[in-house]
């Protein structure tokens, strides 16, 4: 298993002290599952090309062009609402 030493200010410091005893979790285990949280795909395999397929519908007629702006717009409101919040505990979405 690999090792990991970061740096990372004071403050910063104190908000991930304050998470881990929240959660129970030893502080090695809490920044583990947030790397993997934050690396891992939020989309299952298949959804956006599958995207408004429902059972009786037709195929989907979504052009790669329209897919490929669904994916951005959706990735744009994820990353404001989580600024909007950055006073705030974190979330995952």
């Amino acid at each position: 298993m690999a090792q990991l030493a970061i740096y990372i200010d004071d403050q910063l410091a104190k908000r991930l002290d304050k998470a881990v005893k929240e959660s129970g979790k030893s502080k090695s285990k809490w920044v583990a599952e947030a790397i993997k949280n934050s690396l891992q795909d939020q989309w299952p395999d298949g959804f956006f090309e599958n995207f408004g397929n429902r059972v009786g519908e037709m195929e989907s007629d979504y052009s790669e062009k329209n897919l490929k702006l669904l994916r951005e717009s959706v990735t744009e409101m994820e990353d404001a609402i989580l600024k909007s919040r950055k006073n705030r505990a974190d979330v995952e979405l």
